[in-house]
């Protein structure tokens, strides 16, 4: 066990003592897994061994709840609590429906990645990656996993997993930026226990570190990646992060992270247990936050957020833009002409729609309002019985919202329209292919990242629709998306042009840009910084310890 750890009570130890002769799996830092060749797969989806992630976590994270505070408890176990938005869909951070900042925190904190964000390689992981002097296709890079790199139930980390996020990215409807996975033309796995990863691409892809991100367990999914939609949503079935996935109440709100003791990096997690729990309210956040029952909380304000929390002595209080946009996607397959979607982007009135999906009159970054214009086509449209289908995810409060009132404002306006509710996957494999869908209220990730950019022009696959919802396709565009993706135009201009064809063609109205609030009253710190300074946000809990202030309660009494 590893050495922070108190040991079990004998009676437990004795009970498993014949398991523990079997298998290592509660070794804080166990030698390299066995090699298994990429065609050893295991036919058949197997639970995770109850033992490979310590069954003391099962306590500890029991015993988290019970309490919900930061503190080391008796156990010895360190844990803290994290103020979180609810996470209403699934946990596939590749997942346009699935996506949002607390799940993309989540990945960053349990699954593996190539390279990380910035551009830096993952030593942990990759012992390296580099462009190979020759090639059949284009270029072809070459990854060469880690020999110890391993996921938390002991399977090695093979080239299947970099196939396996491959086929789901191409192969999959609603998936975040695919442009640059879909110019790889094959993925060859070859060496000792499938350890070498050859990719190739069929064309020019200039930043190609944004492949392989939040890399799946491909040893417990389909081989063809045909469950990519649906495979993490009720959770992530093994990590190979510094945490994994111990539990996910949906009735309480909570996501429980347990750290991964067979995570083979020099780093492990400081902090034994992280319990993210559902922020819904201001007050109780506030209260929570007083008592130190919060370390940290990284939510979407509400009207109030920002001036409780501000005033809780000590705490500090961080508002910052989110990295997604909520908008209204027109349909460009389902029979409206571009004239036409002009037409309906007329009678969006972004500020309002913008104030009723964010709840809240304060921090409301609308988009700029859309201009007036006749509404000749849709009058006549209408005429002809006409009526506009308006969809948005069933699992997206703020996009279901605004949703139906944009359905209010073009009834008020004489044009018919009827709200559609489903997830977001099937509308996007289903609904918008058989126009069957006008519009969609859907979030989309803002940047002008080429993979972003090529993914929004690009003609949609055969699949369905990924990243270009609207399902806007022409020669000249596919060109451009093409040359985005080699490098050949500057990410400001790509930018400018890309959002030139969107209005040009009435694709995408913006409504609201996504605000985010941080908080925290110095619960946790950052390994190697000094008390007080900012720890970062949920993705860095990785290296979180718990600083003194966590035995502080709330000195509150309840009047009789």
């Amino acid at each position: 066990m590893h050495p922070s750890r108190t040991r079990r009570p004998a009676t437990r130890a004795a009970a498993a003592l014949s398991v523990l002769c079997l298998v290592a799996s509660c070794a804080a830092n166990p030698g390299p897994p066995p090699l298994v060749e990429p065609e050893d797969r295991p036919d058949a989806v197997s639970e995770r061994d109850a033992d490979s992630d310590g069954s003391d976590s099962a306590s500890g994270a029991d015993n988290a709840e019970e309490q919900g505070t930061n503190q080391e408890p008796a156990n010895g176990r360190p844990q803290a609590q994290i103020g979180v938005d609810p996470v209403r869909a699934g946990f596939n951070p590749h997942l346009v429906g699935d996506e949002s900042a607390v799940v993309r925190g989540i990945a960053d904190l349990v699954l593996p990645s190539a390279f990380q964000a910035d551009g830096a390689k993952d030593p942990n992981l990759l012992v390296g990656a580099s462009v190979l002097p020759t090639s059949p296709d284009a270029f072809t890079v070459r990854y060469v996993i880690a020999p110890n790199a391993q996921w938390s139930d002991g399977t090695p980390i093979t080239g299947a997993d970099f196939a396996y996020l491959w086929r789901g990215m191409t192969k999959t409807a609603g998936v975040v930026s695919p442009a640059a996975y879909r110019a790889v033309s094959n993925v060859r796995v070859s060496g000792p226990g499938g350890k070498v990863v050859d990719v190739d691409f069929a064309q020019p892809v200039a930043n190609w570190k944004v492949l392989f991100r939040h890399l799946l367990p491909s040893h417990l999914l389909a081989a063809d990646a045909a469950d990519f939609a649906y495979a993490l949503r009720n959770t992530v079935p093994a990590s190979a992060g510094r945490y994994l996935v111990r539990s996910v109440d949906r009735a309480h709100g909570t996501v429980t992270l347990n750290r991964n003791d067979r995570f083979w990096g020099p780093d492990p997690a400081p902090i034994d247990i992280l319990t993210l729990a559902a922020a819904r309210d201001t007050t109780q956040v506030a209260d929570q936050l007083r008592s130190g029952q919060l370390a940290f909380v990284d939510m979407v304000p509400q009207d109030t957020t920002e001036d409780v929390l501000g005033l809780i002595p000590g705490a500090d209080t961080r508002t910052f833009a989110g990295t997604r946009t909520l908008g209204v996607t027109l349909s460009a397959t389902s029979g409206l002409s571009a004239q036409a979607r002009a037409e309906v982007r007329s009678l969006i009135d972004v500020p309002l729609l913008a104030h009723i999906a964010a709840r809240r009159s304060t921090n409301v970054h609308a988009a700029a309002p859309t201009e007036p214009g006749s509404l000749a086509l849709l009058h006549a449209l209408a005429a002809d019985g006409k009526v506009l289908r308006v969809a948005a995810d069933t699992a997206d409060p703020a996009a279901t919202a605004a949703a139906r009132s944009l359905v209010d404002l073009l009834d008020a306006a004489g044009v018919p329209a009827r709200i559609v509710a489903n997830e977001l996957p099937a509308i996007a494999a289903r609904s918008l292919p058989a126009g069957e869908v006008d519009v969609v209220v859907h979030w989309r990730n803002d940047g002008d990242s080429a993979d972003t950019l090529a993914s929004r022009i690009a003609c949609p696959a055969e699949t369905g629709r990924a990243g270009n919802l609207a399902g806007f396709c022409s020669v000249a565009g596919d060109e451009f998306a093409r040359a985005i993706l080699a490098g050949e135009i500057p990410p400001a201009v790509a930018a400018e042009r890309a959002a030139a064809i969107e209005h040009r063609e009435a694709l995408w109205v913006p409504l609201l840009h996504e605000t985010r609030l941080a908080a925290t009253a110095g619960g946790v710190r950052a390994a190697g910084t000094q008390p007080g300074q900012w720890p970062g946000g949920l993705s860095s809990a990785g290296k979180w310890k718990l600083a003194d202030t966590v035995k502080r309660r709330s000195t509150t009494q309840e009047v009789p």
